[in-house]
Formats: C-alpha cells, sequence, structure tokens
C-alpha cells in the first residue's frame, strides 16, 4: 500500500474537520446570528486567523466556528464580534488561554508529522459518528 502524503492527509483533516463543524453548528453564523441558506457561502471561521494559529490551534474546535460569508470574507472575520462571542461563550479565562497557546505556537513553531494528522482525522470521525 502506499504511503499518503502529507498534503493529502492535510487536506483530509482540513475537510472532516470543517463537516465536523458544520455538523455541530448548524447553519447559524457564531458572529451575526444569520441562518445561512443551503449554497450561500457557509463557512468555517477561525477566532485567530488559520494563517498565523498553527496547526494545534488551526483544528481545534472550540476557535473554529460557523460562519456566513460576509463575516467571514468580507468583515475579514468580523474580529471584534467574534471575540465578543467567544467570551459570552467560553469566558475570559479560555479566552486567555487560546492567546497563551498562540504565544507558544510563536515562540517553538512545531511542525506536525503524519502521525499527528493521522490521530486528528481519527479523532474528528469519532467525533462525527457520536453525533
Amino acid at each position: 500500500m502506499k504511503k499518503k502524503t502529507t498534503k493529502y492527509l492535510r487536506n483530509k483533516l482540513r475537510k472532516i474537520f470543517f463537516d465536523y463543524i458544520k455538523q455541530r453548528d448548524g447553519r447559524t453564523c457564531f458572529t451575526c446570528g444569520r441562518l445561512i441558506e443551503p449554497g450561500k457561502g457557509l463557512h468555517c471561521g477561525h477566532f485567530i486567523p488559520s494563517k498565523i494559529c498553527g496547526y494545534d490551534l488551526r483544528y481545534d474546535e472550540e476557535i473554529v466556528h460557523v460562519q456566513c460569508y460576509f463575516c467571514n470574507i468580507n468583515l475579514g472575520g468580523y474580529g471584534a464580534m467574534y471575540y465578543k462571542k467567544m467570551i459570552e461563550k467560553y469566558g475570559q479565562k479560555k479566552v486567555d488561554n487560546i492567546f497563551e497557546r498562540l504565544n507558544i505556537y510563536k515562540q517553538q513553531r512545531n511542525k506536525w508529522k503524519d502521525i499527528d494528522y493521522i490521530n486528528k482525522i481519527q479523532y474528528y470521525k469519532d467525533l462525527q459518528n457520536k453525533q
């Protein structure tokens, strides 16, 4: 059997993770609260932009929620409202912990190995099967 490439594993995790977020959150935008109609741009928005948060936070279901196209793309994630909603949902202490984790990532910049992707893929498959 041919070994799966890191790119393949990363793409598979992204799809499974986003499918899980959409299944968990339904069709309501986390930041503006609007119901997103089918085919109208259902996005998975990151509290910390995915380009800077590292893989540990990029695939952390506490910082990723369903967003509408307008909030995620046109408003660039609607950061101020996202922050407010995170405080309401998780509390200030949890949000502060997320920023601490971001600072740790910036200092260490650990790269994921294939096994890390495989483990996360299995984790989110298991979560989807429980719902």
